[in-house]
């Protein structure tokens, strides 16, 4: 199946929207979380990992957006 760039730009903005909620919820565990504590190094980890795939997501679908403009 072809897609349109409108079509695949608008699937990495809705990824990018599935990160947010997904940083938004360990952001919320990482307030209850003991300072120096394995559970919060592990939350900081995908915090990581989540705010780079996000960035990604969002450049992205800019690019994908705005290719002919």
């Amino acid at each position: 199946m072809n897609k349109s760039l409108a079509e695949l730009a608008e699937e990495y903005r809705k990824s990018a929207e599935i990160l947010t909620k997904r940083i938004c919820e360990r952001n919320g565990k990482l307030r209850f979380t003991k300072p120096g504590s394995r559970a919060e190094a592990v939350l900081r980890a995908e915090l990581g990992v989540l705010y780079a795939e996000r960035r990604d997501a969002v450049e992205t679908a800019y690019r994908l957006k705005n290719y002919y403009a």
